[in-house]
């Protein structure tokens, strides 16, 4: 791992983010195995979101301060792909009488936020070590085998399910590889993030947002 950047990772920090995806997944198959409806997804987005941000504000730790924005904006520019999964595809139900945004549970950009800072997260860690092509690669199986297990507990805990598609268990074949594709990009932006001082996560962050729309349509015209 290059000098410099050792000096600069923050150990606590690394501990920290790994743990709360760890637990994010955990309470997620909690929740699955009780059928705790949309309040369990409701406490799991925005607590783990609060979590993050008292650890960042606590740590005065830029770095997070600014993924927090990214994934925040990342998560409602993703609102245009939900509503393209649920209008456009018929493929998406979500469990009707919670609160909605759009055409959303009213926590997905938090749940989005979260998701996409922790796995990003990991994604940046191997770039440290590694050529970037191959922490592009990386995070993608990362997204690959950790997203769609939110997509397969997501019927039993009563968040939503998916209809008229091929699937693998409770999860379609075109959302596991458009969940790939999603955080393939993660460690591009989240290493731009690191270096930069400037408001470059907002803008990067609604890119991301975009990129979950047309990584789920790509994904959909080719296996969906």
């Amino acid at each position: 791992m290059r000098d410099k950047l050792l000096q600069k990772l923050k150990i606590k920090e690394v501990r920290f983010i790994v743990t709360t995806l760890v637990l994010t997944v955990v309470i997620a198959g909690i929740s699955a195995a009780f059928n705790l409806s949309w309040r369990s997804g409701f406490v799991l987005a925005f607590g783990m979101y609060s979590l993050l941000t008292w650890f960042a504000i606590n740590r005065n730790d830029r770095f997070l301060k600014r993924l927090l924005v990214f994934g925040l904006a990342a998560g409602f520019t993703e609102l245009l792909a939900d509503c393209w999964l649920v209008r456009n595809t018929g493929t998406l139900i979500y469990t009707p009488g919670e609160p909605m945004l759009a055409c959303s549970p009213f926590y997905m950009p938090f749940a989005w936020a979260v998701l996409l800072i922790q796995i990003g997260y990991l994604g940046w860690l191997i770039s440290l070590d590694e050529k970037l092509w191959k922490s592009i690669l990386a995070t993608a199986l990362i997204g690959f085998a950790v997203i769609p297990l939110f997509e397969h507990w997501a019927k039993g805990a009563g968040w939503w399910y998916y209809v008229n598609c091929k699937m693998i268990g409770n999860t379609p074949w075109y959302i596991i590889l458009g969940e790939g594709l999603i955080c393939s990009l993660l460690p591009v932006f989240f290493t731009q993030i690191h270096r930069r001082h400037y408001l470059l996560q907002l803008p990067m962050g609604i890119v991301q947002g975009l990129w979950i729309w047309v990584s789920y349509v790509v994904a959909f015209k080719l296996i969906g």
